[in-house]
């Protein structure tokens, strides 16, 4: 099977968990909304980024090097140093986990007032960061990506948004408190851990790997020098870019209040039934382009990025068209009549997510050719000027102002990715 037809295969078992998940997503979105209204509803929404955040920035981002070095190991076949990587990802995932719920939760209870948040709030915020506490599954995604198992990744959003939904709806119908839905939301999380971690662990077995946790925990760091200078840089670049995926949230809550806030995440909810099928191409295309990067085939590689986006741009720019048309009465017909002016950050964010779409292979291009700080650079670069203009815009423009610098970002960050790329990593 050739790389473009294994990444449409892959992505196409995704897009399919992505699609059933996302409409689960939504439908537990407008029952939440329903209930709780803008106020409420963006007090969850800030508890939720809050503990995204810091599990971003507290944990490393393990999956980066375990596809790119074990794509290289198993294209060699070195069982061994596969073997190593998986307990060194292994630890890096349990001891940041624990490390960061603990920060985590501590934080929340001394700087809740930032967020405009009560001590009963802070105290929820606390509790929702066991989420990070059992968040292990870094390496474990990185074991079905290298394997192709994306259908048992897709499996996961499905099953984790089948459990939100039938909770939410419960939660509903029984009149349950804020702190119920606050719960129901972390349980959701905590599932769809379990699963990964369950279906990679069965994997490695079934591939003769069931030993792989055994042995020297720190062997793989020591036999490659520059694992550790991967790893930092890639967590780095996570922890940025955990800034337009749910800091921004933080920012608009803390400028404009709860409510704003809640419009801001039904916007971002309802642009993500245009991004999140696409997400799929993005975790499909990294184990591919590590593949052909690591077998010399460049041709091959640039070929897949540039044909890649191309194709995934279009049909993203075509929804957001649909989103133009018909948002307005989408968003009255369903979240409420209360959430329609969230319709202008709505287009603005929608606009966003196409550049991104267009440029999703970028990102892991550059990691799968090892220029992790080359990349870490171009992403420091496009969000120390997003974040710039995100407050600027919002004081100015309001809530359409976050919109607007994202489109921004997306557009600089696209542009840093292709100059980081000509450089040495």
């Amino acid at each position: 099977m050739s790389g473009l037809s294994r990444l449409i295969a892959n992505a196409g078992r995704l897009l399919a968990g992505n699609t059933v998940a996302s409409v689960l997503g939504f439908a537990s979105l407008v029952l939440m909304a329903r209930a709780l209204g803008p106020e409420a509803l963006g007090l969850l929404a800030l508890i939720q980024a809050y503990a995204t955040t810091a599990g971003v920035v507290f944990q490393f981002q393990s999956w980066h090097a375990v596809v790119k070095y074990g794509a290289e190991a198993l294209e060699g076949g070195e069982v061994g140093e596969f073997e190593s990587l998986i307990r060194f990802g292994t630890l890096l995932d349990l001891g940041s986990a624990l490390l960061g719920a603990g920060i985590a939760a501590a934080v929340a209870l001394a700087v809740g007032s930032w967020f405009s948040w009560d001590e009963a709030t802070s105290r929820l915020a606390a509790a929702f960061c066991i989420t990070i506490a059992v968040d292990w599954g870094g390496t474990p995604k990185a074991v079905l990506r290298l394997f192709d198992r994306f259908d048992a990744l897709a499996r996961v959003q499905v099953i984790s948004a089948a459990v939100k939904l039938v909770a939410v709806g419960a939660a509903v119908v029984l009149d349950a408190s804020f702190a119920v839905f606050v719960l129901i939301s972390g349980l959701a999380v905590v599932v769809g851990h379990a699963l990964v971690i369950a279906y990679a662990w069965r994997e490695l077995r079934a591939r003769g790997h069931g030993a792989a946790l055994r042995g020297p925990l720190l062997e793989e760091s020591r036999r490659r020098p520059g694992l550790l200078r991967f790893v930092f840089a890639t967590h780095l670049s996570g922890s940025l870019g955990i800034v337009t995926r749910e800091l921004d949230l933080l920012i608009v809550g803390g400028l404009l209040g709860p409510a704003a806030a809640g419009l801001y995440r039904v916007a971002k909810q309802f642009a993500a039934v245009l991004s999140r099928p696409f997400e799929a191409l993005y975790h499909a295309v990294y184990p591919e382009l590590a593949r052909l990067w690591a077998a010399g085939e460049r041709a091959a590689f640039r070929g897949l990025v540039l044909r890649g986006g191309a194709l995934a741009g279009a049909v993203a720019f075509a929804v957001w068209a649909g989103l133009w048309g018909f948002g307005e009465a989408l968003l009255r017909l369903t979240v409420g009549p209360e959430f329609v002016v969230a319709y202008g950050v709505l287009l603005w964010f929608a606009a966003s997510v196409v550049v991104g779409v267009a440029s999703f292979a970028l990102e892991p291009a550059g990691y799968s050719m090892g220029r992790a700080r080359a990349m870490l650079l171009a992403h420091a670069f496009a969000t120390a000027l997003y974040l710039g203009l995100l407050v600027v815009l919002v004081l100015r423009l309001g809530l359409v102002g976050a919109g607007v610098a994202a489109v921004a970002f997306q557009l600089v960050w696209a542009a840093a990715m292709l100059f980081a790329q000509r450089k040495r990593g």
